[in-house]
């Protein structure tokens, strides 16, 4: 029955992504795998029951690459229910394996008397509390100078100081050695940390769908994700969890031992805990600093035409996709420069070999506007012959020029290449994307500059995932913009691949434009917050003006070595409340 529970928990704990956003359902599940871990005897069993946890949170967290199986003829349709569960196999490895050092951080030994092996906590409560649904206060749009950044620096390491300060009453108090869960919490947080750090770049990595991922409907500890990243937001899950547990377990003591005082004194170390979680949202929504462009704001227009994937590749639908395009596009006006954002793969003809197809673009537009869409570029070999195929994305000018062209970095695997693919092809299995030549990566994140529109991030599809890999550093754009065909992923996929993309406006301080196929095309801030949207299965446009990017924020310019550190750091603390000396 525990093993049973171990993988329900993980179903449960996946209600807290997108599209459901049940997130107050994954804190229970995760301290329900708490409650589990903390009666294990064997490090087989603390494997055991991570994996299962993991792998019910990806199989339901997933699901949607089953529907991709449903767009590709050259394969039967099961088999991506099939796919779903061994996907979700392997990728619970990574949380299983980073959690086996909680055998050796938590259990609690002193000099000269045996250890105890058990995780099983005493009957002291742990101190804390869930932090709450608190709603992020309005910031104040105004462009600052350096002074300002400083003296943002040091209002913020000020009040993490004096969190660290104000938390260590409570916790150091008493000593750790003495809080099996207080310790079994925080190296959970942050072996789960970095887990998911390593299964984002491990044979080219596939990190969708972070645990951390659920704070985005409590946006004020979403905006923690600037210094720690979406990795230590999920660390920041386990430890929310854990409060609650521990607080739990107090008030049920104290209900058993009809003591009213001893439950008063359970819950109000969980509000000591939780007033700096509101002392952050009020610092939060008043320290916002703008990033000054010379560059006049970008006016874009999002084009979601709304093709389904069956009609795509079908020549006979054709002229009526030129047409919405052409509609969805509208007028060019000379006074008024204007940037068309067209979605992944709307353009079939290949436009380095194609001058009439680049005309046929070139009178969509306006005397100054210029046109960003995706296609691909064939690449020869030194024969001359085509070697290979890129996803790319094009700068069409009103000439019918192509001013510039981004690579995608990272395929998708079994999408746009196919590991092991002599062995794969033994058994009948082939790439999800049409045709028979094998997509090549490029270089990596650049920003192109495209006056007068500033320098513009490009992402394209899948590539958005991907923490602290997302912007060209030495050229920080003003803006990211990530087209993207999400037509393949069902119910679920959009609006996950959405909240991918909002995580990485916080983590770096910047905007994004997406424009996808079907839906859920956006114009989101620098703050994570969507402003303008069309839903999925919708024809339609959007006019939009670029918001501003913020200031370099403390994960930009230092990257997941600050989530890194953050999970070091938890599992540093929960080793020295193991060693305790007589």
């Amino acid at each position: 029955m525990t093993w049973i529970f171990a993988f329900l928990a993980g179903l449960v704990a996946a209600l807290g992504l997108q599209p459901y956003n049940l997130w107050g359902c994954s804190l229970v599940a995760v301290a329900g795998w708490l409650a589990l871990l903390r009666q294990t005897q064997k490090t087989w069993q603390i494997f055991a029951l991570s994996w299962l946890f993991a792998f019910g949170f990806f199989w339901l967290g997933l699901d949607w690459i089953a529907t991709s199986f449903t767009h590709q003829a050259a394969m039967p349709s099961w088999l991506g229910w099939v796919a779903v569960p061994l996907l979700s196999c392997y990728l619970a490895c990574y949380i299983a394996l980073f959690t086996l050092p909680l055998r050796f951080l938590c259990l609690s030994f002193q000099r000269g008397k045996k250890r105890a092996d058990s995780f099983q906590s005493s009957d002291v409560t742990l101190d804390g509390a869930d932090s709450g649904d608190v709603d992020a206060i309005p910031s104040r749009l105004f462009p600052v100078g350096n002074e300002a950044v400083a003296r943002e620096r040091k209002i913020k390491s000020r009040f993490f100081v004096g969190s660290a300060a104000f938390w260590s009453v409570p916790v150091f108090n008493i000593s750790l050695s003495q809080r099996p869960l207080w310790r079994l919490t925080l190296a959970l947080a942050g072996c789960l940390a970095w887990g998911e750090w390593i299964k984002s770049w491990v044979f080219t990595g596939f990190p969708w769908s972070p645990l951390g991922a659920i704070w985005l409907n409590v946006m004020p500890i979403a905006h923690i994700a600037r210094w720690i990243g979406s990795y230590g937001l999920s660390a920041l899950v386990v430890i929310a969890a854990g409060i609650g547990l521990s607080c739990y377990d107090g008030i049920k003591s104290a209900i058993e031992k009809r003591q009213a005082r001893q439950a008063i004194r359970s819950i109000l170390p969980a509000f000591w805990m939780a007033l700096p979680f509101l002392g952050w949202a009020l610092v939060d929504g008043h320290d916002i600093h703008w990033q000054k462009s010379e560059q006049p704001p970008a006016h874009v227009v999002i084009v979601q035409p709304n093709i389904p994937q069956d009609e795509k590749y079908d020549l006979r639908y054709k002229s009526r996709h030129d047409a919405i395009f052409e509609k969805l596009s509208g007028k060019g006006d000379p006074h008024h420069p204007r940037l068309i954002l067209w979605p992944e793969d709307a353009v079939q003809s290949y436009l380095e070999e194609e001058p009439l197809a680049r005309a046929a673009l070139s009178r969509l537009l306006g005397k100054n506007d210029l046109l960003l869409t995706g296609g691909d570029a064939l690449i020869p070999d030194n024969s001359g012959h085509i070697a290979s195929v890129r996803n790319s994305l094009f700068v069409l000018g009103a000439k019918g020029d192509i001013l510039d062209r981004y690579d995608k970095a990272h395929l998708v695997p079994f999408g746009e290449y196919m590991p092991f693919r002599k062995w794969a092809a033994y058994v009948g299995l082939g790439r999800l994307v049409a045709g028979d030549i094998e997509f090549t990566e490029g270089a990596q994140p650049e920003s192109l500059d495209l006056s007068p529109f500033g320098l513009v991030g490009i992402q394209i599809c899948y590539e958005i995932v991907f923490s602290g890999r997302v912007v060209d550093r030495v050229h920080r754009p003003d803006f990211i913009f990530n087209l993207s065909n999400d037509s393949w992923f069902g119910r679920s996929g959009p609006p996950q691949h959405l909240a991918q993309a909002r995580l990485r406006a916080i983590e770096e301080g910047l905007p994004i434009a997406r424009a996808t196929s079907t839906g859920i095309s956006a114009v989101i801030d620098a703050e994570g917050r969507i402003l303008q949207f069309l839903p999925e299965n919708t024809e339609g446009r959007l006019l939009a003006v670029m918001p501003k990017a913020l200031q370099p924020t403390f994960f930009a310019r230092h990257g997941n070595l600050i989530s890194v550190l953050f999970a070091t750091a938890l599992l540093l603390i929960a080793l020295f409340g193991r060693i305790k000396l007589r």
